[in-house]
C-alpha cells in the first residue's frame, strides 16, 4: 500500500482572530438576549432609569471575550442585593433589612435569578451565533 504524504500550513494568527471575533459576537448576541431576558426582573424605579441603564451599557458589545452586564446608577448594587441602604452615597450602609419589591416580578439578583430561568437559552444562542460567524 503506497503513503501519501500531505502538508497543510495556515495562518493560524489570522485563524485565532477570525474565531475571536466571532465568538465576540457570539457574546453580544448572547448578552443582549441575556439583558432582555432580566429586564423584567429589574426593579422599576422613575422612568426605567435603572432598568434602561443596564440596556444602555450593552451597546458597546463584547470585546476580549467579555461581554459585560452592568446596571450604573448609584443604587444599583443596593437594589440587586436587596438591602435597604442607610446613609448617604459617601457613607453608606447596608441591611440588616431587605427591600420589598412593588412590582411582582422584581428581584433581587435579577441576573442570577434570570439566570437560573434562561441560562440554558442563553448558552443556545451563543453556540447558534458562534456557528453563524464561523461559517
Amino acid at each position: 500500500m503506497e503513503k501519501t504524504r500531505v502538508r497543510v500550513s495556515f495562518d493560524k494568527i489570522a485563524a485565532i482572530e477570525t474565531i475571536r471575533a466571532a465568538s465576540d459576537k457570539a457574546l453580544t448576541a448572547m448578552g443582549i438576549q441575556a439583558l432582555q431576558d432580566i429586564s423584567p426582573y429589574v426593579p422599576k424605579d422613575q422612568e426605567g432609569v435603572l432598568e434602561n441603564s443596564g440596556l444602555s451599557n450593552a451597546e458597546q458589545g463584547a470585546k476580549n471575550g467579555k461581554f459585560e452586564l452592568c446596571w450604573a446608577t448609584p443604587y444599583a448594587q443596593y437594589l440587586s442585593h436587596g438591602d435597604v441602604m442607610y446613609g448617604n452615597p459617601k457613607n453608606r450602609t447596608y441591611g440588616p433589612e431587605k427591600l420589598s419589591f412593588t412590582s411582582a416580578l422584581a428581584r433581587e439578583e435579577w441576573a442570577k435569578y434570570a439566570y437560573e430561568i434562561y441560562g440554558e437559552e442563553w448558552r443556545q444562542v451563543y453556540q447558534a451565533a458562534l456557528e453563524r460567524g464561523l461559517e
